[in-house]
Order: structure tokens, then C-alpha cells, then sequence
């Protein structure tokens, strides 16, 4: 694997304790203490694990209890008729139906009940230069023909969390759970495991893919828009620690920009904004300024996070 990429797996079990409620570029001053890092490194660490498991608690909110355990459910039940233990695949078919009953009734308007969510964390810990370089290496690759080992380098070319929902479809589901219960009543083990295995294959897995270049950029300005304001810097000593921050901020924001997150338009009205900024520190207009910041930064994170079937 490539030394600038780190590939993390999470579940909810592993990092809902650290859920809180979230909104973009809100994380007040009190999140901040007074031994807050001052170092970009520091700021990003500080407060990138919380913005994360945060994200993933938004997901885990919508997901049905009772949809959880279908799922591990049908899949036991598809393990016990392929081990030959009927008696215990009908109990448990029969009562995932009961389940799925009680979700029919709860959300009778819904085609897709959320029942699981688990997310992938793959970071790219160079900067842009060193996305450059890679592109040019490919590029050479390419050249001579050497096909796959320029996959190899592009493939690493990514700094995303990946959220995957797995859902189930109540408009198919529940129907061929029944059928399965008939296959299992008459005897039929091998159509009731083809059944379940089948009924299995139509969950849906959604994956809301977020780049982390311009989540770690809203965490450097919303630390920097609360440095302008703290009592027990002066007025010097802010201004260049908002500078450096944003300056950081940047470069995150080129980052997501080269790896393809979007195009130059796309970040050209927030890089406009951080710029004008530089001007209105400690003036009458940083207020304004600053929500200006946040909302062209909420609109670009809203565009380049995607959904992927």
C-alpha cells in the first residue's frame, strides 16, 4: 500500500460512544479548551475522530432496530437449513417475519428501512504535490504501457469517509421470507436455502462517500473563527494564528480539489471568501465574513458528497 494512504474500518459498535450532535462549522468554543494544540496537526487530531463518529451517529439514528435484526436473522436461518437444522431456520424465519410485520406497520409509506451502517476511512496523508507527483508517475506509467501499475498509484489517489447503509426492501422482502417459511414447512431445504440466499442478495447497500480534505478544512477555519475572538490573545497574536489556519484550510481545500473532488469552480467563491477575510480580522465586517465562509463551505460539501450504489 501506498506510505500517504491509511485505510481505517469502523463499526457503530466500535465509535457511537463518542457520538454527539453535529452541525457543519458549529463546533462552538466551549469544545475547545484552553489546552487546545495550536499546531495544524493538533487541531485536525483534536477534533477530526469527533467529526466522524458524529457523521456516522447521524446514520445510526435512522436505522430500525427491529430491521438490525432481520438481517442477522434471515442470515442464521440460511446457516441452520444449510447445516440441516430445519427446526430451528422455521423459528427463526417465522419470526423475522413477525419482525418485519411490525416494521410494515410502523413505516407502511417506506420502500427501504435502514438496518445496518458501517464506515471506511481512507486518508491520503500527503498534500497536493505529492498528488501531483503521483499523477505525473501514472502518467509515465501510461506512456510506456504499463497499465496496471499506473492503476496502482491511481487508486490511491483518494481522501474520503465512506458511510454504507445496508437497507431493507419491504416491498420484497417480507414476501419472500413467507416463501422461504412454505419451502421449509413442505420439506424443500434446497429451494428454502436458495430462497433465503436470494432474499439476502436484494439488500441495498448505499455508500455516501464525504472527502476528508474539506471536512479537515472546516475543522482549521471554525478553530480559526474562534481564535479572532479569544479574550486571552492579542489582537497580533490572533490574526496570525487565523492566518495560518486558513492558510491551512487552503491547502486542504487544494488537496480535495486535485484528487478530484469537484473542479476549480467549485472551490472558487470559498477560496475568494477566505481571501477577503484576510482583510476583515478584528473589523466590523469579520462577522459577516466569517458566515459568508460557512455557508459557501456548506455548499461545497453538500455538492461533492455523493451517493454510490
Amino acid at each position: 500500500m501506498n506510505p500517504n494512504l491509511k485505510k481505517i474500518s469502523h463499526s457503530i459498535a466500535a465509535i457511537l460512544f463518542l457520538s454527539l450532535p453535529f452541525s457543519p462549522i458549529a463546533m462552538s468554543a466551549n469544545e475547545v479548551t484552553p489546552d487546545t494544540p495550536t499546531s495544524v496537526p493538533g487541531i485536525i487530531t483534536k477534533h477530526s475522530a469527533m467529526i466522524k463518529s458524529r457523521m456516522l451517529a447521524e446514520k445510526e439514528q435512522r436505522i430500525v432496530k427491529e430491521a438490525d435484526d432481520v438481517v442477522m436473522e434471515t442470515q442464521k436461518a440460511l446457516w441452520a437449513v444449510e447445516n440441516n437444522d430445519t427446526k430451528k431456520a422455521l423459528s427463526l424465519l417465522q419470526d423475522v417475519s413477525g419482525k418485519l410485520d411490525t416494521i410494515l406497520k410502523k413505516h407502511p409509506n417506506v420502500a427501504l428501512v435502514s438496518a445496518d451502517v458501517d464506515t471506511d476511512i481512507i486518508e491520503f496523508e500527503g498534500d497536493a504535490a505529492a498528488v501531483k507527483k503521483a499523477i505525473d508517475e501514472a502518467d509515465d506509467l501510461l506512456d510506456d504501457g504499463k497499465l496496471q501499475e499506473a492503476r496502482q498509484i491511481i487508486a490511491q489517489l483518494q481522501s474520503e469517509i465512506r458511510m454504507t447503509t445496508t437497507s431493507i426492501p419491504l416491498n420484497s422482502f417480507p414476501k419472500a421470507i413467507k416463501e422461504a417459511e412454505v419451502y421449509l414447512g413442505t420439506g424443500k431445504n434446497n429451494e428454502a436455502a436458495s430462497a433465503i440466499y436470494d432474499v439476502l442478495n436484494t439488500l441495498v447497500k448505499t455508500t455516501e462517500i464525504t472527502p476528508l480534505p474539506v471536512l479537515y478544512a472546516e475543522i482549521l477555519l471554525t478553530e480559526a473563527a474562534d481564535i479572532e475572538h479569544k479574550k486571552d490573545l492579542s489582537q497580533e497574536q490572533s490574526r496570525a494564528d487565523v492566518l495560518k489556519l486558513a492558510d491551512a484550510a487552503k491547502d486542504q481545500l487544494k488537496l480535495a480539489q486535485v484528487l478530484g473532488y469537484g473542479d476549480k469552480n467549485d472551490y472558487k467563491t470559498l477560496y475568494t471568501a477566505i481571501d477577503e477575510m484576510y482583510e476583515t480580522i478584528h473589523s466590523e465586517k469579520s462577522a459577516a465574513m466569517w458566515a459568508t465562509i460557512k455557508q459557501h463551505l456548506g455548499a461545497l460539501k453538500e455538492k461533492l458528497t455523493h451517493l454510490k450504489k
